[in-house]
């Protein structure tokens, strides 16, 4: 059986804060570990056509996401990123995507000359934001945006989930295709 959740519940969980003490949550909390010095240091060695992996600690999304990283996007050049969200696949500045609390740059070891030029085609069209995780549409999630941008060169990354064959972001933290130029994360703190 195929795991399905509801466009509003899966939006929902991404904006929800999870509190150990009390026991309570918070609705868009605006609290992230990567600061403006962590930034600068991305923006210095991301090149276009880099992966960036975001992780927000504590959030309901993140719980619900197989794996560290819950996120991920193609950066594109002028300080842009391109990934897809709810809203469908946009283009958002950098300082706005590291607003988390890990970031991961990772390079593709064979990089696709197109991707760039596909991630900004995929946001000016706004490709619809794909909640039923399922590759025989057309629309994407965030690490399937990814994949297609950077020509499928994560074939050999998707896994099962809850009955769906998906690419997880820690499938494209963990695979032979790309390397870490630089992670940012502040485990336990």
């Amino acid at each position: 059986m195929k795991l399905r959740m509801p466009k509003f519940l899966i939006e929902a969980t991404g904006h929800i804060l999870l509190s150990p003490r009390p026991c309570w949550f918070v609705w868009r909390p605006n609290i992230h570990k990567v600061k403006g010095s962590d930034v600068r240091r991305i923006i210095d060695v991301v090149e276009p056509g880099d992966i960036l992996l975001r992780r927000f600690d504590g959030y309901l999304n993140t719980l619900l996401t197989k794996g560290y990283f819950s996120h991920a996007g193609t950066y594109v050049g002028n300080n842009n990123v391109v990934h897809s969200v709810s809203q469908g696949c946009i283009c958002e500045d950098i300082l706005n995507f590291c607003r988390a609390d890990a970031v991961c740059v990772l390079r593709s070891k064979n990089l696709y000359p197109e991707a760039v030029a596909q991630a900004q085609l995929m946001a000016a069209m706004n490709v619809p934001y794909d909640y039923q995780f399922s590759s025989i549409n057309e629309t994407y999630y965030c690490t399937e945006t990814v994949d297609m941008v950077h020509n499928h060169m994560f074939t050999e990354d998707y896994t099962t989930v809850a009955g769906n064959c998906i690419l997880t972001p820690d499938g494209i933290f963990n695979s032979s295709a790309v390397e870490r130029i630089l992670t940012i994360n502040y485990k336990g703190g």
